[in-house]
């Protein structure tokens, strides 16, 4: 019989989660994760697991594909290269503590000689096979070792072994209104000063305006649904903050000054005013929770229309008047007479040594892109059409990689 708080993979039960299930779940599932099903309507691996014992008509799940559940520990700092150097001193660890047994025998002898120089490569190519033979090993056979860090092992399991869905019974405490994450918030999870790598966890983007708030919020949820949880973003218009670089920069300034511990994502304009104020935060030391970016080189805005005191010129505008709006796909940026919306030179920043510009009719590029964000085309179509957006929201998911 299962315990509700059991996680597996495919069939295979993770008892590693048993005791930090709370903080497991937060990391692997989104809210969109839960579900409430007859267990004949249940994910196929779901239902053949539980049917043996599960008594009630319906049951309620967590359930994620194991891609999703990959790309967000990825997000969360658990990518490929972090957990294969963390392998590694973990085997340095294992050998070491093998050569102070030398001498037992001579097959414990015979055995650490096989292991002495193996490759991070070699194991997976090992543990490959295993897993096409049918067989699960938690670093099985002789290669066996713990991780300090469950979430980076698991992460490596996942690369290894390619399950199709990752799950968990969703507890009757949890209140079916709220949703998965505030439900999860209820018990405090311990933290330990171990050899880990540390999840970021839920990231703060701080942008210089609503409207860059706005299409960025809407686009994560559209464009990757299963990270829209785990980014945030500060409400312009209920406080009535002042928008622009220069008081992105104050709220960085004050956000380092308190040490806020949740990561923070600054992110300013590719204009003038943006590498200004990001200059200006460079000569600071900010604490490692915050990061401070400006929008990547727009490829549209090498040659972009642009209008100043010698008329109506094509220019490149990165660095000098690349905003989000470039980033909206052309069929936004263009107006009704099927003209890109030209930049307007405004004024010279001196810090800078560069002409200060904006696009006109912004609003209007705005309205056409986040009416595509609700159009009910899929995550994956959207991110082929988007594909500058989808760069740009890449950039702010591996700010902390």
């Amino acid at each position: 019989m299962s315990d509700e708080r059991d996680i597996y993979s495919d069939e295979q039960r993770i008892a590693d989660f048993d005791y930090m299930w709370e903080h497991a779940c937060s990391l692997l599932f989104s809210n969109d994760d839960v579900y409430v099903r007859p267990i004949a309507k249940a994910h196929r691996v779901v239902r053949k697991v539980v049917s043996e014992w599960h008594e009630e008509p319906l049951i309620r799940y967590l359930y994620a594909p194991a891609t999703k559940v990959r790309r967000r520990l990825e997000v969360q700092g658990y990518t490929r290269e972090k957990c294969i150097e963390l392998w590694e001193r973990e085997y340095a660890r294992h050998i070491g503590h093998l050569e102070k047994l030398r001498g037992v025998d001579d097959d414990f002898n015979a055995q650490i000689d096989a292991q002495r120089g193996l490759t991070y490569e070699e194991w997976e190519a090992w543990q490959t096979k295993q897993a096409q033979l049918g067989t699960f090993f938690k670093w099985g056979g002789m290669q066996h070792f713990n991780f300090t860090d469950r979430f980076a092992e698991f992460a490596l399991h996942l690369d290894v072994h390619k399950p199709q869905g990752i799950w968990t019974e969703y507890p009757e405490y949890f209140d079916p209104e709220l949703p998965l994450h505030t439900n999860l918030q209820r018990d405090p999870v311990s933290e330990y000063d171990l050899d880990i790598i540390e999840a970021t966890g839920t990231a703060l983007i701080l942008t210089e305006g609503h409207s860059d708030t706005k299409i960025l919020s809407a686009a994560i949820k559209a464009m990757y649904p299963e990270f829209a949880d785990m980014y945030q973003f500060v409400d312009f218009e209920e406080f009535k903050i002042e928008g622009g670089a220069s008081p992105l920069t104050k709220m960085v300034r004050a956000f380092a000054g308190v040490r806020m511990s949740q990561r923070i994502i600054a992110l300013f304009d590719n204009d003038a005013a943006g590498m200004e104020q990001k200059a200006v935060l460079e000569r600071m030391k900010l604490p490692a929770s915050i990061r401070a970016m400006v929008l990547p080189n727009s490829s549209i805005g090498r040659r972009y229309p642009t209008i100043g005191p010698e008329g109506l010129r094509t220019m490149n505008i990165n660095g000098a008047a690349c905003s989000i709006e470039l980033f909206l796909g052309k069929a936004a940026l263009t107006d009704e007479n099927g003209n890109l919306r030209p930049v307007r030179w405004s004024s010279w920043n001196k810090a800078s040594a560069r002409y200060q510009g904006e696009l006109e009719n912004k609003n209007a590029a705005t309205t056409e892109f986040l009416k595509a964000m609700k159009s009910g085309a899929t995550p994956a179509q959207l991110r082929k059409k988007f594909k500058e957006m989808d760069d740009l929201l890449k950039a702010i998911f591996s700010a902390f990689g």
